[in-house]
């Protein structure tokens, strides 16, 4: 595997994820509009973590190859237990962002300002 082919592998691995990171970016942008609160603070919280598990799973994609590339066939054997286990982690820390996401907003639904009209 030369370092073109390694390149377009990290690529594609990056494009996949792509909308998901403009969807946070957006998301990100409108938070930072929103007035300083407790769940302002915590969706951004919950956005920095999900964007941080969005990268590093790329990048658990593109390990293999990475080790591939370098020639260290003995170490992918040895890497498939830990990369398995990475993304089991990583999928744990995006559900945790999910639900810190989704604390925030209901807690910013039922503030004082959710029942004027």
């Amino acid at each position: 595997m030369d370092e073109l082919q390694l390149l377009n592998a990290l690529l594609v691995s990056v494009g996949r994820r792509l909308p998901v990171m403009v969807a946070l970016g957006v998301a990100l942008v409108l938070l930072l509009g929103a007035p300083r609160a407790a769940p302002r603070t915590a969706a951004l919280w919950a956005l920095a973590l999900l964007m941080a598990t969005t990268l590093s799973g790329a990048v658990l994609t593109v390990l293999p190859l990475l080790l591939i590339a370098m020639g260290n066939f003995d170490g992918i054997a040895a890497l498939n237990v830990s990369l398995g286990l990475g993304h089991v982690a990583l999928s744990l820390l995006e559900a945790v962002g999910l639900v810190l996401l989704a604390w925030a907003l209901v807690r910013a639904l039922r503030g004082p300002a959710a029942g004027r009209r």
